[in-house]
């Protein structure tokens, strides 16, 4: 549980202030620490395309936020893509939800995860997940304190970037190709159908979600037969799969 007397603005200042190289690691951990997390991660989002990971805790952490962009789903997705704050604040009492159980599965003793954006109004940067497995989730009050310390994060994070980070690489920076290949498949096909039926992206990946759960599917499953020839048919189209 966070110290009552500690602030999370002031610890997250003096990490920006020393070390500019290692400032992913230095903001991962001022935030872990002051929040009462065991595991924490950064991510960068530069385009729906692209999945750069700047700093996991721990194995552990590098498997949660992998596991989580490997199904295109999960709170630090929701937070990312949605620019908001996203709390599961009892992963095992919701682990029967499909959704849950697609990312959470393979985390043991996993109890609560927050998920804070990285953004400037409604421009994604990336998103701070930071995951639970020995103490209580984070009080609402510390939660609006991390808010106001997001947003210290991501103007540290934009001047550092252009200098320390490998904005132009191509692929998503994961343990494994698979873990990346996995992401290119959900969002070409959330490119396809984006462009088929003139939505945001973030629309197409929510119908993928909600197709792949009606039909009892993965969501890899689901990304594989939109992106089949066009002989093979999706079967109904994106409004009236939603309407059903």
């Amino acid at each position: 549980m966070p110290e009552e007397d500690r602030s999370i603005v002031h610890d997250v200042s003096l990490a920006a202030a020393v070390g500019r190289r290692a400032l992913p690691m230095r903001l991962c951990t001022a935030f872990a620490e002051s929040l009462g997390a065991q595991h924490v991660t950064m991510s960068l989002l530069p385009s729906f395309e692209q999945w750069q990971l700047l700093y996991a805790s721990d194995e552990y952490a590098l498997r949660a936020e992998a596991a989580q962009f490997a199904h295109a789903d999960g709170p630090s997705i929701d937070a990312a893509l949605g620019t908001r704050t996203v709390l599961v604040p009892d992963v095992p009492g919701q682990a029967r939800h499909a959704r849950l159980r697609r990312w959470a599965d393979d985390l043991p003793a996993l109890r609560h995860v927050l998920a804070l954006p990285l953004h400037r109004q409604r421009q994604r940067l990336g998103v701070l997940c930071l995951y639970y497995t020995r103490s209580a989730p984070p009080a609402p009050a510390h939660i609006a304190e991390a808010e106001r310390a997001t947003a210290l994060a991501r103007e540290e994070i934009l001047r550092w970037r252009p200098v320390h980070a490998d904005a132009d690489s191509p692929e998503p920076v994961w343990a494994t190709d698979t873990r990346a290949a996995r992401w290119e498949r959900v969002h070409r096909a959330a490119g396809y159908i984006a462009a088929r039926e003139e939505c945001p992206v973030a629309e197409a990946l929510n119908w993928l979600r909600v197709t792949s759960v009606r039909r009892h599917q993965s969501l890899l499953d689901t990304c594989d037969h939109v992106l089949q020839p066009v002989g093979a048919q999706v079967g109904v189209d994106r409004r009236a799969a939603l309407t059903r």
